[in-house]
């Protein structure tokens, strides 16, 4: 059975069930770098058992965007979701994910650097409409430093990384070309997305 519903509901669920009192709540938005990491295994069908010819890693550059709201439970740690999309000639990828951060006040009160844990669901979607689109669960951890530019806005350098488990099968040997339908004794590709780290500037609005 699929958990990946069950954990991105719970992880969610979690960032908007905190009690409204004593309770700073924020809306923002960000932009930033993408990278996203693949492994591609080129199998022999023809062959019995069926033959690995090739494998290897590569890597996809390209910008990202994002919004997201959360909340500031007290001064050293808060909780909130994000939404993030961003798209190459091969994919399209949308994260959502929930978050928390631990902050540490720096110098005079207004620099907070942060740590913290994120977990969600990625959709995958192929540019060729050959390629089915799917989820797949991602989890890992972000840091950064936020300035707090009055007592409501702020801004946020970060640097965040994903693992990620996706794999998209019966693909030619460049990702980026059309997808013909495997025959027997084809050469077949598997592109399986392993991680994505991004790199970003959000601008935040606290109530």
């Amino acid at each position: 059975m699929n958990k990946t519903p069950l954990v991105l509901a719970a992880v969610i669920t979690s960032v908007f069930s905190i009690p409204t009192m004593a309770a700073d709540w924020f809306v923002g938005a960000g932009v930033g770098a993408q990278q996203n990491g693949y492994d591609k295994v080129v199998t022999d069908t023809g062959k019995d058992p069926k033959e690995v010819t090739s494998s290897s890693s590569l890597t996809h550059d390209n910008e990202f965007y994002m919004v997201r709201g959360g909340v500031y439970l007290d001064d050293s740690s808060r909780l909130y979701g994000t939404y993030s999309y961003n798209a190459d000639d091969s994919t399209t990828q949308q994260s959502f994910i929930a978050s928390y951060d631990y902050l540490v006040p720096l110098g005079s009160g207004r620099l907070n650097w942060f740590i913290g844990a994120s977990a969600g669901s990625n959709h995958v979607s192929p540019e060729s409409e050959n390629m089915s689109s799917g989820n797949n669960f991602v989890w890992g951890g972000q840091t950064g430093f936020i300035f707090n530019i009055t007592d409501n806005l702020s801004t946020e350098i970060g640097y965040r990384y994903l693992d990620q488990d996706y794999s998209i099968s019966n693909a030619p040997d460049e990702i980026d070309e059309p997808v013909a339908t495997p025959k027997a004794g084809s050469e077949v590709t598997t592109l399986s997305a392993t991680d994505s780290q991004q790199v970003y500037l959000s601008l935040d609005y606290r109530f």
